[in-house]
């Protein structure tokens, strides 16, 4: 008697188990602060206290307020750049706090 099994790569396991938990979220602020670090720099990232979502929105919350008026003319730039490697989008703006 054989039994059969789903068999799935690690990588397809791996996502089913994060959406099973509902991490996805936390990994993709994760991400976020990762390609956040990568694109500005340490200065700036420095200045970057939290990164959150909430409805549909990417928040970056600054301690200084000329760097947030700065990053604002640029929002749009920053944001296509944020996303462009990201499949599933969890959120469609960009917002500096």
């Amino acid at each position: 008697m054989s039994l059969r099994r789903k068999e799935q790569t690690c990588n397809s396991a791996i996502k089913n188990l994060v959406k099973a938990l509902g991490m996805e979220e936390k990994l993709l602020i994760l991400e976020m602060e990762e390609k956040w670090r990568n694109l500005m720099g340490s200065i700036i990232a420095n200045h970057t206290q939290r990164i959150f979502i909430d409805d549909q929105t990417l928040y970056i919350q600054l301690n200084s307020s000329a760097l947030r008026h700065e990053l604002n003319y640029n929002q749009n730039k920053i944001y296509s750049e944020i996303t462009k490697d990201i499949t599933q989008s969890y959120f469609t703006k960009i917002k500096f706090i």
